[in-house]
Order: C-alpha cells, then structure tokens, then sequence
C-alpha cells in the first residue's frame, strides 16, 4: 500500500492550530457542521456541478503537448467563491480536500498511467505574497487518494508572468514562454500537472512542453474544475 503523503501542517497540533485561524464555518454557505472539518459543508459540495470524467483536451484553446485533460466539476458560481478563498485567502486545507474529492472520482475513470505528480508552480515573488501553493494542496490530497507520489518541487517558475485574466491566445503564449525549468530527470517518465482550474490550457501546455522536450513520455492536466462556459474564461 502507497502511504498517504501528509505535511507536518496537518498533523496532530497543526491541526488545532489550523482550527483555530479558521472556524469551521462552510465557505458557500456559512454555516457550520460540528463534527465535520471540511470546509464545505456536504449539502453545498452535491450542488457542485459535475462533469463527466472524460479526456477534454480537445476543449482547450492551449494543448500543445498535453495529452490528457481531465477535470472534476464545472467552476461555476458555487464553486468559484471556494476556488477564490482557496487562492487569495489564505485557506490552504481547502486545496487537499478538493484534491481529495477530486482522486474520488477519478478512480472510477480508466486514468493513464502516472510515474508522479506535480503542481503548476508559483513564482518565489508570488508563494512569498500567498505564502503557499494552492496546487500543491491540491496535488497532495490527489495523491492520497490515487496513491501517486508528489514531487512539488520537479519544475520551477524563473519568470514572472503576469495575470492572464485579459489576454488572447497570443499573449498568453508570449506571456508563459520560458517561464519554467526542470529540476530532475524525466525522460520516459508519465506526469500528471495539478492545478485548481483549467481554462485556455496555456499555462500547463508551457510546463508540457519543457517536459516533453527533456524526454517526458505523456503529460496529464488534472484540475478541480474548468469552465463549461468558456466565453466566460477569465480566470486565471
């Protein structure tokens, strides 16, 4: 059997603490449940919009070089407001346990094979300002449940790029070029690059393609959700 990866946060006494910094109040509806932990409560997590488990790289404006693109839900108006207090509040619990959720489903999908996962990036300017990853939360509690090693640290983000929120197919391409490096070996490897949402595709077609050209076999884009509506794309 895998071990579960678990950080030193999450354990025992971080646990508490973690409790503390943040009530156990729902994030989509602000009530509570007492013996729960989980930052959604399980009547807003069935009003989450399912998708189907299926490749959708087809859908991306951005694919070049991906494989696979698989996601969970659809990041609508239930879902965005957790998305957003996940990424900009601080909240990083939020991250496993939508990865968690998300490997729950995709066992029941013929998933390709997978040597190790990894998170897209944070350049050191942003995770000093957040002071966490969100996808590697994401990528943790996605491991978990697949029984899948994490390796956050394979590829790094050397440029700062700026929000993709209002730029075109082109822009988004110049804005991601050269902004990653490998820091390990990865010929023949199969890799499965964790975010929280998927929408042009542009930036983990970046990261593909400077896995592919080290030698990488396949490349998988796992995330929590991508829009359905994507005239709607804006987030980034």
């Amino acid at each position: 059997m895998v071990p579960k990866i678990i950080l030193p946060a999450l354990n025992s006494t971080g646990n508490a603490f973690i409790s503390l910094l943040f009530p156990n109040h729902c994030l989509v509806c602000n009530g509570g449940e007492i013996q729960s932990c989980d930052p959604i409560c399980s009547g807003c997590f069935q009003k989450l919009t399912c998708i189907q488990i299926k490749n959708r790289v087809q859908e991306l404006t951005i694919k070049d070089d991906i494989d696979v693109a698989l996601s969970g839900w659809d990041f609508g108006e239930i879902l965005r407001p957790v998305i957003h207090s996940l990424k900009y509040q601080e909240r990083a619990k939020i991250g496993k346990f939508l990865g968690e959720k998300l490997g729950e489903r995709l066992k029941s999908y013929s998933f390709p094979k997978m040597d190790y996962l990894i998170p897209v990036p944070l350049h050191p300017v942003k995770y000093r300002d957040r002071g966490f990853n969100q996808a590697e939360w994401i990528a943790i509690g996605l491991g978990n449940e697949l029984g899948i090693k994490v390796i956050p640290h394979l590829m790094k983000r050397v440029k700062y790029t700026i929000s993709q929120t209002t730029l075109n197919r082109k822009e988004r391409l110049e804005n991601m070029k050269l902004a990653f490096r490998i820091t390990k070996n990865v010929k023949e490897k199969n890799i499965g690059i964790v975010d929280d949402v998927l929408t042009t595709g542009s930036t983990i077609s970046s990261m593909a393609t400077v896995l592919k050209d080290a030698g990488a076999k396949s490349i998988v884009a796992l995330t929590v959700a991508t829009p359905l509506e994507k005239a709607n794309d804006t987030y980034t």
